[in-house]
C-alpha cells in the first residue's frame, strides 16, 4: 500500500515535469514563429516559463496524485516563539545550502568542463520588477506550498511525520531541476514541511516562503543594482568626494548584509539547539527502518521522477 501511494505521488510529479517541459517547448516555438528575427518583449520569458507550469502542468499533476488517498493534517496553533525560530533557522539553512550548492557546482563543473549558471539569475536580471514580485514573491510560494506541502504531506504523513517532511523536501529540491537551487530548496523544504505538519495550515509556510523569495528575488538584487562596481573599482582613495559617493551607495547593501549575517548566526545557534528536540507524533501506518527507503523510493513513480530530475540537472551542464 505504501509503495503504491508513493508511486502515484512520483507519477504526479513526473506529470508536472514532463507536461511543463513540453508546453514550454511548444510555447517557445510559437514565440520564435511570431518573432522570427528576435526582439520579443522580455515579459514573454516569464509567460512561457511559468504559465505552462502553473496553469497546465501542476493541475494535471495534482489530478494524478489524487489517485493516492489524502488524510488532511490536523489543524493546530503554533507559538509565536516557534514561528520566529523557524524563520531565523531558514536564513541559516538557506546560506548553508547556497554554500554547499556552490561548492558542488564548482567541483562538478571542473570535472565536466562546464559550469551552469543559476537559472534564477535570468529572471532577476530580466528587468521586470513587477513580474518578479508577482511571480517569485506571490504566485510561486502560494502554488508551490499548495503542491509540495498540502498535496504531498497530506498523502504521506500517515506513513510517518519524518518520512513526510524529508520526502516532500527532497521532491521540492529535485523539482527545481538544477544543483544551484537543490540544496537550499531541500533545506528550506524541511522547515516549510515541518511547519505545515505541526499546524496543518499553509499560511505559515507560504508566508515564510514569500519572505525568503522577497529578500532573494527583490531586495538583494535591487540593492546590488544601485552599486556601480566598475565605478567603485576606479575610485582613488585620494578622491574624497568619489569615495563618499560610493560609500553612500554601498551603505544600504552593507547594512542588509550585516543584518543577514546576524540572522544566519542566530539561525545556526537555534538550529543546533532545536534539532535534537524535534519530535514527530506516531502515525497509524508508520514505516520502520529499511521500509522507509524501499516503500518511498523503490517504486515506479518515484524512480521515474528521480531519473527525470537527474536528466534535467545533467542538461544544465551541457553548454
Amino acid at each position: 500500500m505504501a509503495k503504491k501511494q508513493f508511486s502515484w505521488l512520483g507519477l504526479g510529479m513526473v506529470t508536472v515535469l514532463v507536461v511543463s517541459t513540453a508546453v514550454q517547448f511548444l510555447t517557445m516555438l510559437l514565440v520564435a514563429w511570431l518573432y522570427p528575427e528576435g526582439g520579443e518583449p522580455g515579459w514573454l520569458l516569464w509567460v512561457y516559463t511559468f504559465a505552462p507550469m502553473y496553469l497546465v502542468a501542476i493541475p494535471l499533476g495534482i489530478l494524478v496524485m489524487k489517485k493516492a488517498p489524502a488524510t488532511p493534517v490536523e489543524k493546530r496553533s503554533i507559538r509565536s516563539g516557534d514561528l520566529i525560530a523557524s524563520t531565523v533557522i531558514c536564513f541559516f539553512l538557506m546560506y548553508l545550502g547556497n554554500i554547499i550548492g556552490t561548492i558542488i557546482i564548482r567541483i562538478t563543473g571542473a570535472l565536466v568542463g562546464s559550469t551552469p549558471e543559476n537559472p534564477l539569475d535570468t529572471y532577476v536580471e530580466n528587468g521586470y520588477v513587477w513580474l518578479r514580485i508577482l511571480v517569485m514573491v506571490i504566485l510561486a510560494p502560494l502554488i508551490e506550498e499548495y503542491l509540495f506541502r498540502k498535496q504531498l504531506i497530506d498523502r504521506m504523513h500517515v506513513y510517518g511525520g519524518k518520512v513526510a517532511v524529508v520526502t516532500s523536501a527532497l521532491i521540492f529540491g529535485l523539482a527545481h531541476g538544477n544543483l544551484s537551487q537543490f540544496f537550499y530548496a531541500f533545506a528550506l523544504g524541511l522547515v516549510f514541511g515541518n511547519l505545515y505538519l505541526k499546524t496543518g495550515r499553509l499560511r505559515y509556510s507560504a508566508t515564510l516562503h514569500m519572505l525568503i523569495n522577497f529578500l532573494g528575488g527583490y531586495v538583494a538584487p535591487t540593492l546590488l543594482e544601485k552599486v556601480d562596481l566598475e565605478a567603485l573599482d576606479q575610485v582613488y582613495v585620494t578622491d574624497v568626494e568619489a569615495v563618499m559617493r560610493q560609500f553612500r551607495a554601498l551603505m544600504p547593501l552593507m547594512i542588509y548584509s550585516l543584518i543577514l549575517l546576524g540572522l544566519v548566526i542566530c539561525g545556526a545557534v537555534m538550529f543546533f539547539v532545536r534539532f535534537r528536540k524535534t519530535t514527530f507524533e506516531p502515525e497509524p501506518n508508520e514505516l520502520q527502518g529499511s521500509e522507509r527507503f524501499t516503500s518511498v523510493v523503490l517504486n515506479v513513480g518515484m524512480i521515474l521522477f528521480i531519473l527525470s530530475c537527474l536528466a534535467l540537472i545533467i542538461m544544465t551542464f551541457i553548454p
